[in-house]
């Protein structure tokens, strides 16, 4: 369809159905059976299983653009006269029926794959859109999943590059690391050796001033009186203020001091 038509969706073929149509269906003729053809509700059912907008026959303009009274998840078929089943159905010919005495055929709708000698699947001529827009989630295959879920696998080359690389990163960092600590021993090592000189000069100075060996008193003592001339007494018993005789008379002084 190019152009908008009166007889559009809802307008169009009916819907086979095996039993009785939906509440929100209008149900139409009875061909055989329990099958039955169902229009949308608010349609009329018409000739040749057609459903039109109005109680007119509109057979003529729906053959003249056969399609579904629901183009959406109704799929229309072909056989002797169309007819429509729904998008999750399949649409078959049946060859096993007697009407008044004579055998004839008839179509129907199955949910699953037809199954019998009397039945014969066959295709549709148009599919709703729904069904045509549906777009089946695609499996993959074992070469997609296998190109899919491999990882690149790295050369041996760049294997080797990324190992050196590791190596010299870490020899760098080690040799940076035993530098250092070499280097902070033995600055430990020089500012304890300058401590320990400086208190062993000190505590010698200390130990020079505060301690002098009597050699070194009587060395001193004996520097202070060399040059002066040291003598004994003569072992005189007498001894005497006034120079004389010790035998001559004493004589005193006259009582007049004058």
């Amino acid at each position: 369809m190019t152009s908008t038509s009166a007889y559009d969706p809802p307008a169009g073929y009916g819907l086979r159905r095996n039993g009785t149509c939906l509440a929100t269906e209008e149900t139409c003729a009875n061909p055989y059976d329990d099958w039955h053809n169902c229009c949308p509700e608010g349609t009329y059912c018409n000739d040749d299983n057609t459903c039109c907008p109005t109680s007119s026959n509109c057979a003529a303009f729906i053959e003249a653009d056969p399609h579904c009274a629901n183009n959406v998840t109704w799929d229309l078929y072909d056989s002797n006269g169309y007819f429509c089943c729904l998008s999750s159905s399949y649409g078959f010919t049946r060859n096993d029926l007697v009407y008044n005495g004579t055998r004839t055929g008839g179509v129907g709708c199955a949910d699953g794959l037809p199954d019998g000698e009397s039945l014969t699947a066959i295709p549709p001529v148009a599919r709703g859109v729904g069904s045509e827009s549906a777009t089946p989630t695609p499996t993959p295959s074992p070469a997609d999943t296998d190109t899919a879920t491999t990882t690149p696998t790295p050369s041996d080359a760049d294997a080797d590059a990324d190992a050196e690389t590791t190596s010299s990163s870490s020899s760098t960092n080690t040799g940076a690391i035993a530098g250092g600590v070499v280097g902070g021993v033995a600055g430990l090592a020089v500012i304890l050796a300058l401590i320990w000189f400086i208190m062993r000069r000190r505590r010698q100075r200390i130990a020079q001033g505060a301690l002098v060996t009597p050699a070194d008193s009587a060395s001193t003592a004996a520097k202070e009186y060399s040059g002066i001339q040291q003598a004994e007494l003569d072992d005189n018993t007498y001894r005497a203020e006034l120079y004389g005789n010790h035998n001559a008379m004493a004589h005193e002084l006259p009582a007049n001091g004058r």
